[in-house]
């Protein structure tokens, strides 16, 4: 009984230790897929994660997002990136057009001469021609082949449209930026 009184006692002394230390306030999370946190506005595309410090020579992952987009069917992205500092390894197709039944029309073309990718996608879905909200178009695995620092940005002829091929205007692009030591 004693051993049990004097683990009781041990555990609330911890938990008042505890419970001293200070939260961060809130605002200090900053996440570029919550509209209420980003500085453009929406709809828009983003990449996540925004940042990227990461050893030369080392590969890692950006997604295309797109952002508070209401009756999407399809959308047409292209991203610019740094040739002399950055190879593309692979792209694949994100999880925003999903569907249990059907999978999306997805193609891709990475022109290594210029630094840009194009990327084609459309919703298939199996009880919807649309989705809506904020997801995943596609992902791009990159390997950084110089050290430095470089961006990944949209350009301004990328196109989100309607099942009906209406088109949506895009409010906001996020800028991706990469740190290669």
């Amino acid at each position: 009984m004693i051993a049990l009184v004097k683990f009781l006692f041990s555990g609330c002394i911890l938990l008042m230790i505890s419970c001293t230390e200070e939260l961060p306030p809130e605002d200090v999370f900053e996440n570029p897929l919550d509209e209420d946190e980003v500085s453009y506005e929406t709809p828009a595309l983003t990449f996540y994660p925004l940042e990227n410090d990461i050893n030369l020579g080392t590969s890692f992952t950006v997604s295309i997002y797109g952002l508070g987009i209401e009756n999407l069917g399809g959308s047409y992205v292209r991203v610019n990136y740094d040739k002399t500092k950055l190879s593309v390894l692979s792209i694949s197709v994100g999880e925003f057009f999903v569907d249990a039944v059907q999978t999306p029309i997805f193609f891709y073309e990475d022109n290594t001469e210029s630094g840009f990718i194009d990327i084609h996608t459309s919703f298939l879905g199996s009880d919807s021609t649309a989705v809506s909200g904020t997801g995943s178009l596609a992902q791009i695995v990159f390997t950084s082949i110089t050290s430095g620092t470089s961006n990944l940005t949209y350009s301004a002829d990328c196109e989100l449209v309607t099942p009906g091929d209406d088109a949506i205007e895009i409010k906001g692009f996020g800028e991706g930026v990469v740190n290669a030591q």
